[in-house]
């Protein structure tokens, strides 16, 4: 199996997200999976131009500097057309936390994961401790397998994890809601699939977020599921 973690290193940089070091993360849940994940970056403009034969593109990354307006660049139109391309293929696309405003000179994008990020309106309370659980119409998915309810409070699947809790990022029609959080007495998806070949993770501010191992089983089940028609992946626990 072919697995590519992107990750904006440089032009789709932000002063928030250590995306280095959550990439490493990711990479290891691949790698518990028995698969070595092919490692690329934003700093030259091809990175993506060829996805010929990846089963799995996983995007890490974030908008670049928040004070400057986005800038198109024609030589990154290589890439976009791939990203699409693969997507519209039905092969597996996994956006994980900031990637909701990767990309934010290409409207493509936002299409793909079912979301985006709205200056002054997106955003999220302070990172903290905090339960995210599995979404009503979703307690029984694959992606939460060996997950379990938190006694007393839910008779959902929770994800407990030191995190961010995303909030009021538009959300397009045909997401499949997954996983979300209360906040302030509301309930806010954090987490969801998209024609049953992508799938976006709220979750993954940083490493405090991996240290998590409901966080990482959640990683590496939706990694599994939108895997389930290319290969039978075993988790390796030791590793995981």
């Amino acid at each position: 199996m072919s697995v590519v973690i992107f990750t904006g290193l440089s032009r789709y940089a932000d002063p928030w997200h250590p995306v280095a070091d959550t990439s490493a993360e990711i990479a290891r849940v691949v790698r518990a999976l028995g698969m070595e994940p092919d490692m690329r970056t934003d700093e030259t403009p091809d990175a993506l131009a060829d996805l010929t034969g990846v089963d799995l593109l996983i995007v890490n990354s974030g908008r670049g500097n928040p004070d400057a307006p986005p800038r198109y660049d024609p030589a990154w139109q290589q890439s976009f057309d791939a990203v699409l391309a693969h997507a519209e293929a039905g092969s597996a696309v996994l956006a994980v936390h900031s990637a909701a405003a990767a990309f934010p000179e290409w409207p493509g994008w936002a299409d793909i994961i079912g979301t985006g990020w709205t200056p002054g309106v997106s955003g999220h309370p302070e990172a903290s401790l905090a339960v995210f659980e599995a979404d009503p119409s979703a307690a029984h998915h694959p992606v939460f397998d060996g997950l379990t309810p938190l006694e007393g409070v839910t008779d959902r699947p929770v994800v407990v994890a030191y995190d961010e809790r995303y909030w009021r990022m538009p959300v397009r029609t045909g997401n499949t809601p997954l996983l979300g959080h209360v906040t302030l007495g509301d309930w806010h998806v954090v987490g969801w699939s998209r024609e049953g070949t992508r799938v976006y993770d709220g979750l993954g501010h940083d490493r405090r977020s991996y240290a998590s191992a409901h966080r990482r089983r959640y990683l590496a089940n939706e990694i599994r599921w939108l895997l389930r028609d290319r290969a039978a992946l075993t988790i390796d626990e030791g590793e995981l």
